[in-house]
């Protein structure tokens, strides 16, 4: 992480002890909140986010209380919630980049509310004394798990064409702090879903121990992306990579997070859903049309197999009429094709052809995926299977090794197929159904 550190005239040692210091005359009460937040300025005025994670991961290791090392971090991300609040948005309206920074915006005053209510919640003796701030969290942590949407679209939109120009090292540290997100949020999830499972004091300093580590978590994050990784993007992206951006973001969709001021124009160009007849006939007409002039720029061209031969469309519409997912890698691990199935398990944009599979996979699981491969290609094995619960369906995921008629390695197929339905399945049916 040393692109993101920031050097000053204190030493790294020189700033533990006098945050230190700090520490202990906020213990003993012997300065305001107000002076507190000056001194800490002062001491971090120069100093990335990161920078300030380290200090403190170091305070915490030479024996500090973590309650009180969370006393910290809540004075310094007041301080940088005040700098993020007052920061000017780099891109104008209708650019990708203004959307991913109002998303930030919206985040950070949820994360207000957030802190308010655990607040609140210390003021407390019981659940039903509490039930009422208990429903606002679970409100407002609805909303903050909109940022999924908002990370989703970044790995698999923006950070590929980061790659492409060869900003690759940020985008692997963005990624990674993604999933220590996702596993806090979870966890924030479980916790507020069956808050009586542990004692109420209990429950009170897990939700504020656990939202202070979010909020921390991602206002470092945030500081991150609107300094550094945004401003590279706007420098390196051109205008036609960053129409694509915004095609491949409306194909994936958008979380609570995203205000329609930030997406207004692609509201307005999203296809009218029809409300009557004429308009569905229509749009079927125009269907077809469509349907008839690819197939008449295809003219006879096939795809010859050993079995038969297909045209192009034809390929093209079965491929993405299966009820998997399929993604297949060359013999280079270079993603080369993906289907586009109704519904799929996990999402694929256009941004991931071209793309290493390693870089397509959080940095936690690139030396999962790089066995994989170097058993495929040393022919030590020709499958791997894995089987996983993701949001109450149970997801089945198998690697194949694609080899030509020698045995000569071409590449990997994944298959992704949500068996949900297939495992409650008994006994037998041999007749057509009208349903």
């Amino acid at each position: 992480m040393s692109e993101f550190l920031v050097s000053t005239d204190l030493s790294r040692e020189e700033r533990i002890a006098l945050l230190k210091k700090l520490l202990k005359d906020m213990d003993k009460g012997l300065i305001t909140p107000e002076e507190i937040k000056e001194r800490f300025k002062k001491i971090l005025s120069k100093v990335h986010p990161v920078e300030i994670a380290i200090i403190e991961n170091a305070l915490i290791k030479e024996g500090f209380p973590i309650e009180k090392i969370h006393n910290l971090c809540g004075v310094h991300i007041d301080i940088f919630k005040e700098s993020l609040e007052n920061e000017k948005n780099i891109a104008k309206k209708g650019h990708p980049i203004y959307l991913l920074m109002d998303e930030h915006r919206v985040l950070l005053s949820q994360f207000t509310n957030l802190r308010e209510l655990v607040e609140a919640l210390k003021g407390f003796n019981s659940f039903q004394d509490a039930k009422n701030i208990i429903e606002d969290l679970r409100k407002v942590t609805k909303v903050v798990n909109g940022v999924k949407s908002h990370m989703l679209r970044e790995e698999n939109v923006l950070f590929p064409y980061l790659e492409k120009h060869e900003i690759i090292q940020p985008a692997k540290i963005m990624w990674t702090e993604h999933d220590s997100l996702r596993l806090r949020l979870e966890e924030l999830n479980t916790v507020l879903s069956s808050p009586e499972n542990e004692p109420y004091k209990d429950f009170v300093k897990h939700i504020d121990s656990l939202i202070l580590y979010i909020i921390d978590l991602k206002s470092n994050h945030i500081y991150k992306e609107n300094k550094i990784l945004f401003p590279s993007a706007i420098n390196k992206l051109t205008e036609e990579e960053w129409n694509e951006c915004w095609e491949q973001m409306d194909e994936m969709g958008y979380g609570e997070l995203a205000t329609k001021e930030a997406i207004e124009h692609k509201i307005k160009e999203a296809p009218v859903h029809p409300t009557n007849y004429d308009e569905l006939l229509k749009k079927q007409i125009n269907s077809l049309i469509e349907t008839a002039r690819k197939a008449a720029n295809y003219g006879d061209e096939k795809v010859h197999f050993e079995y038969g031969a297909l045209t192009k469309e034809q390929l093209s519409a079965l491929l993405d009429l299966l009820p998997v997912d399929i993604t297949f890698v060359d013999d280079k691990d270079t993603v080369r094709y993906f289907n586009k199935a109704t519904k799929r398990v996990f999402p694929r944009t256009k941004a991931v052809i071209g793309r290493t599979v390693q870089n397509c996979h959080p940095p936690k699981s690139v030396h999962i995926v790089e066995k994989i491969l170097s058993d495929f290609k040393t022919g030590k094995r020709d499958y791997a299977d894995f089987w996983l619960e993701m949001k109450g369906r149970f997801i089945y995921i198998k690697y194949y090794a694609v080899r030509d008629m020698e045995g000569k390695y071409l590449g990997t197929l994944e298959v992704t197929q949500d068996v949900t339905e297939i495992r409650k399945l008994q006994g037998e049916k041999r007749i057509y159904s009208e349903e």
